[in-house]
């Protein structure tokens, strides 16, 4: 029972890395063009200082907002909602 649990438990913690590696690869091939290749921001605004949470960046993603400017004024293209949530815990991990 106890090689089981441990077992679970390196599964779930690789489960998490390989998560947080994808919400990389993806925010460099859609994002980084923008806010940098940490979140430090350039022509789009840093993400190192953003107040949003991990859902609110999902449905920013997903969703867009009226009145923002283009790729952010709907949904960014090729991004899945699983996807975004990788990019939005990826993102996460960039704040300061």
């Amino acid at each position: 029972m106890k090689r089981y649990l441990m077992m679970l438990t390196a599964v779930a913690l690789v489960s998490g890395m390989a998560w947080a590696q994808d919400g990389a690869v993806l925010y460099k091939s859609k994002c980084a063009m923008c806010h940098g290749p940490a979140g430090e921001g350039k022509v789009g605004p840093s993400l190192q200082k953003t107040t949003l949470d991990q859902k609110q960046i999902t449905d920013y993603l997903t969703k867009g907002e009226a009145g923002k400017k283009a790729p952010h004024s709907k949904a960014v293209a090729g991004l899945t909602a699983a996807q975004a949530g990788e990019v939005a815990t990826y993102v996460g991990t960039l704040k300061k």
